[in-house]
């Protein structure tokens, strides 16, 4: 017969019957603040800042001599041509 949960039913407020379990420990979700097992948390990739800037795309002589724009020469440069 498998146990109750150490976390279910604890109160993160005061007092705080969450910090007090040692395999405990308080989490914020989207619609509250709940007790979670210290060791169970999403493992997500780091993410780069959001307000990180693209570097601005310079084209070279020939694809301003050919008349290409930026997006034409940033194209012709991801297929390798």
């Amino acid at each position: 017969m498998p146990g109750k949960s150490l976390c279910k039913g604890k109160r993160i407020t005061n007092p705080n019957k969450c910090k007090k379990v040692k395999g405990c420990k308080v989490a914020n979700g989207s619609k509250r603040k709940f007790c979670r097992k210290t060791h169970n948390k999403k493992k997500t990739a780091k993410s780069s800042p959001k307000n990180k800037t693209r570097k601005p795309f310079r084209r070279s002589e020939a694809d301003r001599l050919k008349g290409y724009n930026n997006k034409q020469a940033r194209t012709l440069k991801m297929l390798g041509m």
